[in-house]
């Protein structure tokens, strides 16, 4: 199964990724366009130069006060056991998740109906599936969600 995935990347994999792709290339990263033109890099180049910019952009305005907000669309791979983690309880929390901030993994359960442990647990396979982060904050576990969108591609 694939998917399309709108993902927010964190300030600290910004700050990565625009760094990997300073080292990557030779060439200033500003120079891409031009040299993608004249046929000296390829497209994958260019992409990461577009890439890139977004980051950049992001992150000046972070440091001008403006909130942190990045996103990312990527195309995800799914084998069949990653494909039956998302079930329809799993894809309840990340609605809920989306439509009013939790303050806790009892308050997200409270608000759903559904057992603290049980929550806790389907919590933790959408975090390794990258969807939702648990934040620890003052001795609690605050989910967060990462993605904005989720399409299933079936082609």
């Amino acid at each position: 199964m694939q998917l399309r995935v709108v993902r927010r990347v964190s300030l600290a994999d910004v700050d990565r990724r625009v760094s990997n792709i300073q080292e990557t290339y030779g060439v200033d990263i500003d120079d891409i366009p031009e040299h993608y033109s004249a046929g000296r890099v390829g497209r994958e180049a260019f992409e990461d130069y577009v890439e890139w910019i977004g980051m950049v952009h992001a992150l000046r305005a972070y440091r001008e006060g403006e909130d942190f907000d990045y996103y990312t669309e990527e195309i995800v791979d799914l084998d069949e056991e990653a494909a039956s983690k998302l079930t329809p309880r799993r894809i309840e929390l990340l609605d809920q998740i989306s439509r009013s901030r939790a303050n806790s993994i009892n308050d997200l359960a409270s608000k759903i109906g559904r057992n603290v442990k049980n929550v806790h647990n389907d919590l933790k396979i959408l975090e390794a599936l990258g969807f939702v982060e648990l934040v620890s904050e003052e001795r609690k576990l605050i989910p967060e969600l990462l993605v904005q969108e989720i399409t299933i591609l079936l082609w």
